[in-house]
């Protein structure tokens, strides 16, 4: 009589979370992440010879270079003033820029912390978002200053700052939140946003009105943080009709909106499913 032998490969599983516990450990991990996002944005500048003023001046000076360089080549006519249609498009461009290449790594870096005591790994990709957002503020009264400056359009309208800025963080913490949890399982995903983030830049209408590009608008629109840089520029007079904007710039906002909410609805079934096995790929 023959018996039949079934081996069974290794597969690693683990728990499975539930949403509202899992809301509630981060809920309750709040000091945690304020604490870890104030010590790695103190640290991130702590030897440099300006300290956090680079926080500041980094987006500027890519700012004025750009404004430079293309008002040279290309003469854009613009409102805000070109040099605060680059400035207000540079400056949440490199703060989004920056956080997910910083996110992406953030729980497997986070791995000397994570595997000796347990708490959300969703905390560590919401450090770092949070630890950028500590230069960003004094960034947005400079960029504000700046704009006065240059005499840009001030109104009623500069009250878009405050939805331009939910919706840079919302997108900033969608996008690094499903990076950082892939990147546990798929170790090139740092090397991919890396190689992708420059031409990402030149997709994303930073450097020129979108009404420049023609036909090329109906397949930019859906880059998502088109609409995040078009909101912040119309806080600015961008929403004039000889300014840069092109007619449909709430779709454009609104395409940004739904790319925010689709990976922050993509996050929650990733972090609630693996959250309590990442520690054992790290």
């Amino acid at each position: 009589m023959s018996s039949a032998v079934t081996h069974a490969g290794f597969e690693l599983e683990g728990e499975r979370s539930h949403l509202l516990p899992l809301l509630r450990d981060i809920w309750d991990s709040r000091t945690l992440i304020r604490t870890l996002a104030r010590k790695d944005f103190y640290v991130k500048y702590r030897r440099a010879s300006i300290g956090v003023l680079w926080a500041v001046g980094l987006p500027f000076i890519q700012a004025a270079v750009l404004s430079l360089i293309f008002s040279k080549i290309v003469r854009f006519h613009t409102v805000p003033p070109y040099s605060v249609f680059v400035f207000a498009g540079m400056m949440p461009w490199s703060f989004f820029s920056g956080s997910i290449n910083q996110a992406v790594t953030s729980i497997v870096d986070g791995s000397g912390i994570a595997t000796k005591v347990y708490f959300p790994r969703a905390v560590l990709p919401v450090v770092n978002v949070l630890s950028g957002f500590h230069g960003y503020v004094p960034a947005m009264g400079v960029l504000v200053l700046f704009a006065a400056v240059m005499h840009a359009h001030f109104g009623v309208a500069l009250l878009l700052l405050i939805p331009a800025t939910l919706l840079m963080l919302v997108l900033t913490l969608g996008f690094s939140l499903v990076l950082a949890a892939m990147h546990v399982y798929f170790r090139d995903m740092k090397y991919i946003v890396a190689a992708i983030t420059f031409p990402w830049l030149w997709a994303s209408a930073v450097m020129y009105p979108l009404r420049s590009v023609g036909s090329l608008v109906r397949y930019i629109q859906y880059n998502p943080v088109v609409g995040m840089i078009e909101l912040y520029r119309a806080a600015f007079g961008g929403w004039h009709p000889a300014g840069n904007i092109v007619p449909g710039t709430g779709k454009l906002v609104l395409i940004s909106v739904i790319w925010a909410a689709a990976l922050t609805l993509l996050a929650f079934p990733l972090y609630l499913r693996y959250d309590r096995v990442f520690c054992d790929l790290l």
